[in-house]
C-alpha cells in the first residue's frame, strides 16, 4: 500500500514538473510569439522607410543651428546666425541650436535634446553605425556640447539663455537676421543665482557625451568629462531652482541632480555618484503619467538607475511608468491610437515614452518579462501613428511620407521678407525631418503656420523620436537616401519667387521728360542676408542723342525723393549704350518687415532740345505705372533693370555685347570654370602669371582691368552666391 502511494506520489512530483517546465515553456514561447506580433509590419503589410526617416530627424537639428556655419553647408537656406551671442558679457557663446520655431538659445532644453540622442547613441550606436548616420548625430551633438563648453566658463558659472522672449518674438524673421533685429542679451546661473535644474542637466548631457565619444574621440571625451563633473557639483553645492524669468521655467531640480549623477556613475563607476542619483530621487517620489521630458528626466533616471543596481523598487516605478502609457493604463488615448499626454507635443511625449518603453523591453536582466511585449508593442505602435498609421493617413514629420506637414510653424523654413507669418503663403524650404507637435486628443490637425499648439517643432520634440527611429531602423531596416540632400530640394517651386529684384514704375512720361520709381527688393532666402551694398542700373540708348548733334552732357539724370540713396552716371557700357546707377550702398537692405526689405528711389531723365527717347533703352522694357506699394507682389519686376552688390550682378540682364570667343573665367580654357580656374587668377594676382593662360578671360567682371573685384567675382561664382559670370 506504501509502495503503490510512493510510486503514485513520484507520478504526481513528475507530472508537476513536466507542467511547471511546460508551463515555463509556453511562457517563453507566449513572450516571443507576442514580440514577434509586436515586431509585425505596420498596418498594411508594409514597413515604412525607418533609415530615410532617421537621415531626415537628425538633419533637422542643422536646421536650427546657430553659430558660424560653414561656406558650403549642406542646407542652402541657412548661413551664420546669432553670431554676437555673449558680446554683452566679453564671451563667445555663439553656437549651439535655437530652441524651435523662434531664436532663443536655451541652455536648459537644449542640453536635454543633446543628452537624449547621446542617450540614442549609447543605446542603438549599432544602428547608427549601419545606417550611415553615426557620424551625423555625433556631429550634431557635438555641436551642442560645444555650446556648453563655452557656456561654461568657469567652474561656479553657466549661462543658460541668449536672447529672450520680448525681443525674440517681436518678429518673425530668418535666424540668420537675428542680430539685425533682436537683443541677443546673455543670462547666466552662478553661486549667487543657482540654476540646479539647468547645471543638472547640462552635466548629464556632457557625461553622456563623454561615453559616445570615447571611441572616436577620447580627448574630448575627456574634455566633455571634466565639465560635466564641475557642473554637478556646482548644481548639487548651490541648491535651487533658476529663479529667472524664462520659457522653460523648471518645475524642480531633483530629477535634473538625479539624471546628472546617474550619467556621471555610469562613465565613472564612482559609487558616489550613484548614492547621490538615489538619495536626491528616492524610489517612493516616482510615479504618474508623465514621462521623460526636458522638466522632468525623473523617469529616464529611475530606468537607468533600475538597470544599473536591479533594485525593485526602482524597477516597480519604471514599470509602474510605462503601465500607465498601456491601453487602460490612465493615459488618453485618441480614437486612431496616440497616447495622448498634453495638447503642447503630443508627438513629442508618446514617442519619448516609445523609447524608454523599447530601451526597458530591449534589457533581458531586469523587469517583468510578461511585460515586455506590451511595452515593445506600444513603443512600435506610437511611432508608427507619428508615420503614418492614424487617422490621416499622414505622416507628422515634414518631408516624409504621403501628406507630410508642408507649413510648420518656424521662422527659417517659412522665409518671411516681411516679418508676417502669412507672407508669403507658402514656406520656402522643405523643414526635413522636423515632428511637428502633433494632433488633439481626438486625432484633429491642420496644417497651418499659425497654430503653433499644433504646428511648433523643436529640438526637444525630435530628441525621443530620433532614438525611437534608430531602434525601429535596428529592427526592420531601411535605405537612408543618397547623394541628398540636393541643394534644388530646397527651393520653392514658384518661377516668380527671386531673390534680389528691382521693380520700376513710370510716374511721368512726356516732353523730353521721363520720371522713374526705382525700388531694390530684398527678399533673399538662400540665406536671408542683410545687404548694404546694392545698386540698380538704367542702360539707355543714346544713338537719337548723338546723332542729333547732342552731347552725353545734354542729358540730365537727377535724384529726386528716395530711401537712402546716391546717383552716379552717365557711364559708357558699349558703343552708345550708358548706364546710371542708382546706389543704395550705406544703407541696410534685409528681408525682415516691409520698411526694411525694399527701398525706393524717385529718378528724373530730362533731354535738352528734346534731342532723346527713351523708348529704345534696354531698362525701358516692360516698364508701366503707377507704382504697386504691395510688398507681397512682384508687378513692377524688371530683369532690364539689374540689380547689383558692390558691384557685382545678382540678377537682371545686361544688354548683349560681342560675343567674345572665349568664357569669362575659364582663365586656361578646358571648357569649364573651376577652382584651376581660380588658383590661376590668384597668381596672376600676385605677379606670378603662368604660361598659356587667357588673360581675357581672367578679366571675369569685363571691365577692361584685371583686379582683385575679378577675384571676388569668380569666388562667389564658385560659391554660387552668384548664378552667372559676364557674358
Amino acid at each position: 500500500m506504501w509502495e503503490n502511494r510512493a510510486l503514485l506520489w513520484k507520478k504526481f512530483l513528475r507530472t508537476v514538473a513536466i507542467l511547471l517546465v511546460t508551463s515555463m515553456l509556453v511562457s517563453v514561447i507566449f513572450f516571443q510569439q507576442a514580440v514577434e506580433a509586436a515586431s509585425e509590419p505596420r498596418t498594411g503589410g508594409s514597413y515604412y522607410n525607418y533609415g530615410e526617416v532617421l537621415q531626415k530627424s537628425i538633419l533637422f537639428y542643422k536646421a536650427n543651428r546657430l553659430g558660424d556655419l560653414p561656406d558650403d553647408y549642406i542646407l542652402p537656406y541657412r548661413g551664420d546666425a546669432a553670431m554676437t551671442d555673449g558680446q554683452d558679457v566679453g564671451l563667445d557663446l555663439t553656437g549651439g541650436w535655437a530652441d524651435a520655431g523662434d531664436g532663443i538659445k536655451f541652455t536648459h532644453p537644449m542640453s536635454y535634446a543633446a543628452g537624449q540622442l547621446g542617450w540614442a547613441v549609447y543605446e542603438y550606436r549599432q544602428a547608427f553605425e549601419k545606417s550611415g548616420q553615426l557620424d551625423d548625430i555625433l556631429d550634431e551633438i557635438k555641436w551642442a556640447t560645444d555650446f556648453f563648453i563655452k557656456a561654461h566658463p568657469s567652474p561656479d558659472v553657466l549661462y543658460y539663455m541668449c536672447g529672450y522672449e520680448e525681443s525674440d518674438h517681436s518678429v518673425w524673421i530668418p535666424h540668420e537676421l537675428l542680430d539685425y533685429r533682436t537683443k541677443r542679451t546673455s543670462f547666466k546661473v552662478d553661486a549667487s543665482t543657482p540654476g540646479s535644474d539647468v547645471a543638472g542637466q547640462a552635466a548629464a548631457a556632457l557625461a553622456i557625451a563623454s561615453l559616445i565619444f570615447e571611441p572616436t574621440d577620447p580627448q574630448y571625451a575627456a574634455t566633455c568629462l571634466t565639465h560635466a563633473k564641475q557642473l554637478f557639483k556646482f548644481a548639487d553645492t548651490y541648491r535651487g531652482k533658476n529663479p529667472l524669468k524664462t520659457l522653460y521655467p523648471s518645475g524642480s531640480y531633483v530629477d535634473d541632480l538625479a539624471w546628472g549623477a546617474i550619467w556621471l556613475y555610469i562613465k565613472t563607476k564612482d559609487a558616489s555618484y550613484l548614492d547621490k542619483a538615489k538619495s536626491v530621487l528616492p524610489a517612493k517620489s516616482l510615479g504618474g503619467q508623465h514621462t521623460h521630458c526636458w522638466d522632468d528626466v525623473s523617469y529616464g533616471a529611475a530606468l537607468k538607475i533600475a538597470q544599473v543596481t536591479h533594485d525593485a523598487e526602482y524597477t516597480a516605478m519604471v514599470e509602474k511608468n510605462l503601465d500607465t502609457w498601456m491601453p487602460g493604463g490612465g493615459i488618453t488615448y485618441t480614437p486612431g491610437g496616440l497616447a495622448w499626454l498634453s495638447q503642447w507635443g503630443s508627438l513629442r511625449y508618446a514617442s519619448t515614452a516609445a523609447f524608454l518603453a523599447f530601451v526597458w523591453s530591449d534589457d533581458q536582466t531586469v523587469g517583468t518579462a510578461s511585460k515586455k511585449a506590451a511595452y515593445h508593442k506600444f513603443a512600435e505602435s506610437q511611432i508608427n501613428y507619428a508615420l503614418g498609421d492614424n487617422p490621416r493617413g499622414g505622416s507628422y514629420v515634414v518631408g516624409f511620407g504621403k501628406n507630410a506637414p508642408e507649413h510648420p510653424h518656424h521662422r527659417t523654413a517659412h522665409g518671411s521678407w516681411t516679418s508676417m507669418l502669412s507672407v508669403p503663403s507658402f514656406h520656402r524650404h522643405i523643414l526635413y525631418g522636423a515632428l511637428v507637435g502633433g494632433p488633439t486628443s481626438n486625432d484633429s490637425w491642420k496644417d497651418d503656420i499659425s497654430d503653433y499648439t499644433l504646428n511648433e517643432v523643436a529640438t526637444d520634440y525630435n530628441a525621443g523620436f530620433v532614438g525611437a527611429l534608430a531602434k525601429m531602423y535596428d529592427m526592420y531596416g531601411g535605405n537612408p537616401l543618397e547623394n541628398w540632400p540636393k541643394p534644388e530640394d530646397f527651393r520653392a517651386k514658384e518661377d516668380n519667387l527671386t531673390e534680389y529684384f528691382v521693380r520700376g514704375w513710370i510716374i511721368y512720361e512726356g516732353y523730353g521728360t521721363l520720371n522713374l520709381m526705382f525700388q531694390i527688393n530684398n527678399r533673399s532666402a538662400w540665406p536671408a542676408a542683410m545687404k548694404d551694398k546694392l545698386s540698380a542700373r538704367y542702360y539707355m540708348d543714346l544713338t537719337e542723342v548723338f546723332e542729333s548733334g547732342h552731347k552725353v552732357e545734354d542729358v540730365e539724370i537727377t535724384l529726386g525723393q528716395n530711401q537712402g540713396a546716391k546717383l552716379y552716371g552717365l557711364k559708357q557700357y558699349k558703343d552708345n549704350i550708358y548706364y546710371f546707377t542708382v546706389d543704395f550702398t550705406g544703407t541696410q537692405l534685409m528681408p525682415a518687415e516691409w520698411e526694411l526689405c525694399e527701398k525706393d528711389a524717385n529718378v528724373s531723365i530730362k533731354y535738352k532740345d528734346n534731342c532723346g527717347s527713351n523708348e529704345n533703352d534696354w531698362s525701358y522694357k516692360n516698364l508701366t505705372g503707377p507704382p504697386d506699394y504691395d510688398a507681397v507682389s512682384f508687378a513692377g519686376k524688371t530683369p532690364y533693370i539689374p540689380i547689383y552688390d558692390n558691384g557685382v550682378l545678382l540678377w537682371g540682364e545686361e544688354p548683349l555685347k560681342n560675343e567674345p570667343d572665349f568664357t569669362y573665367g575659364d582663365i586656361n580654357d578646358d571648357g569649364s570654370i573651376d577652382t584651376i580656374d581660380f588658383a590661376l587668377l590668384k597668381q596672376i594676382l600676385m605677379g606670378n602669371s603662368p604660361a598659356n593662360v587667357n588673360m581675357q578671360a581672367a578679366d571675369v567682371k569685363a571691365d577692361g582691368d584685371i583686379n582683385a573685384l575679378d577675384y571676388a567675382v569668380l569666388k562667389s561664382y564658385l560659391l554660387k552666391i552668384v548664378d552667372k559670370l559676364p557674358q
